[in-house]
Parts: structure tokens; C-alpha cells; sequence
């Protein structure tokens, strides 16, 4: 199954780019412009079909049998994406330089809130995706074979950090991400084990990524094309992004930061769901 997962979740961009036509490819290929970060994210759609047929085939199991029961699910998944989004929102904004800086473009307004049910919809495929197989699938697994947390929680969660390891520049941004995707997949884990559902694992992996992508972005990475306040594109080489960083004082501060906002997601995700 996870060689499954994995194959389908390389074969999906793949038909996804073989269908489109020239200049809707390229656009998705380079995910800058709105279509693209929008077909980029609705794309893990079809990797989550993949993964159910596999599912189906392999162990004779439903959609259902990863989400829990409907009515819980999606009351937590409100709740939960509710609360920590207020949270993340309210951390922004508290310093006005962050987003309001005047190196920021600020993209029509209109035209952004336009997108937003587009966008939210295709950000909740992705999530969704991820954590039908990460907690729903694996933490089920794995806890059938053993009692500890340690792997039924902390195997999955290694596993979602490790598959965010390409997203940093370099060794030292690669190592910040995993550590942080680690963290937010034992949120996660911990809230599928307290509710007996996804749906709260889904409301906080769902605001997290929203409030990356739709508010602050850079011009011309890939999954900006849906941020509000687009920030201009910098060269990387002249940043320390070697190993010797992490132990630098700004790699140390990035590594506190990412532990405290996950810490401070996760709490506002338990007072929502009262468990």
C-alpha cells in the first residue's frame, strides 16, 4: 500500500499534465498563476482515487472506514479549521509590518475572495488526500500491529515529515521543514486518536496550509498564485543554507518558532473540539 500510495501520488500530476492542453500544461507545470496553484492542489483529487481503489483492492476498505462517523467529522473539522485559522490570522496581523510591508503587491481583492471557494475547496482535496493516508490509513494500520504511540503515532508522522524534505532550498530549510511537518502530523495524529475521526486532523491541516498559501506568497514560486500580498522573488545563494545554519541564532529562532506554532495550532484545535 504505500508503494501504491506513493505511485499514485507520481502519476497523478503526470496524467494531469498529459491531458491538458499547451498553454493550461505549462501553467500547471510552473503553478504561479491562479489556474496552476489551483490545478496543482486539485490534482492530489486524483491521487486520493488512486489510493482508494488501491484501498478497496487490497484490504476490501471504504472511504468511510479512514474518515469515522459523518456527523462528528465534520462538526470537528469546522470547529477545528475555525479556531486555528482566527489563530493564525490573529498572529499575522498583530505585527502590520509582516504583511503590510510596501514591498508587497497587493492583488485585486475582488478578484481574491472570488477564488476563495476554488481555492479552499482545492486546498481541502490535498489535505484531505494527506490525511486519509497518513492518519487515516497508517495510524490505523500500525495501531492494529502495536499498542505504542511511538509507532503508531510517530512512524506516520516521521513518514509526513520526511515527504516534505524537497520542499526547502537547501539542507539546513529542508531539515526546518521536516522537523515542522513531523510536529503537525503528531498534532494531527494526537487529534485522530482523542475525536475517533479525521475531521479535526483535516480542519487544522486545512487552515495551516490556507493561511500559507492565500495570504502572503513570492512572485514567481511555485503555489503563489492564489496569495493576497505577493512578495518579490530573492536570490537564495546569498543565504547560508548549509547545515552550519541550522546552529546559527536565525536557524535556532526559525526551529523555536516552528515548534511554538504548532504547539499553539494544536491547543487552539483541543479547546475547539473540547477533548
Amino acid at each position: 500500500m504505500i508503494l501504491g500510495f506513493e505511485a499514485a501520488f507520481i502519476c497523478a500530476p503526470l496524467i494531469v499534465a498529459f491531458i491538458l492542453p499547451g498553454p493550461a500544461k505549462t501553467a500547471y507545470i510552473e503553478g504561479v498563476s491562479a489556474f496552476g496553484t489551483l490545478a496543482q492542489f486539485s490534482t492530489f483529487a486524483v491521487a486520493g482515487y488512486l489510493f482508494l481503489r488501491l484501498l478497496r483492492r487490497v484490504h476490501g476498505r471504504g472511504f468511510w472506514s479512514l474518515i469515522g462517523p459523518a456527523d462528528r467529522a465534520g462538526a470537528d473539522l469546522k470547529r477545528t479549521a475555525m479556531a486555528v485559522g482566527l489563530l493564525l490570522l490573529a498572529i499575522e496581523l498583530l505585527p502590520p509590518w509582516v504583511v503590510l510591508s510596501d514591498l508587497a503587491e497587493v492583488r485585486g481583492l475582488l478578484r481574491w475572495v472570488a477564488l476563495m471557494p476554488l481555492a479552499f475547496a482545492a486546498i481541502l482535496l490535498q489535505v484531505g488526500t494527506e490525511e486519509l493516508y497518513f492518519r487515516g490509513y497508517l495510524q490505523q494500520q500500525l495501531a492494529c500491529l502495536s499498542p505504542s504511540p511511538v509507532v503508531w503515532m510517530g512512524i506516520p508522522s516521521l513518514f509526513f515529515g520526511l515527504s516534505h524534505y524537497f520542499n526547502g532550498i537547501g539542507p539546513a530549510d529542508s531539515i526546518l521543514y521536516v522537523v515542522w511537518a513531523t510536529l503537525l502530523g503528531l498534532a494531527c495524529a494526537d487529534l485522530t486518536a482523542r475525536t475517533g475521526t479525521l475531521g479535526a486532523a483535516i480542519g487544522l491541516h486545512l487552515a495551516n496550509n490556507a493561511f500559507a498559501l492565500l495570504l502572503v506568497g513570492i512572485q514567481g514560486r511555485p503555489s503563489s498564485g492564489l496569495a493576497l500580498f505577493l512578495y518579490p522573488d530573492f536570490d537564495s545563494t546569498e543565504y547560508d543554507y548549509s547545515l552550519q545554519a541550522l546552529l546559527a541564532p536565525g536557524g535556532i529562532l526559525q526551529l523555536l518558532t516552528s515548534i511554538a506554532m504548532v504547539l499553539v495550532m494544536w491547543l487552539a484545535a483541543r479547546i475547539a473540539i473540547r477533548r
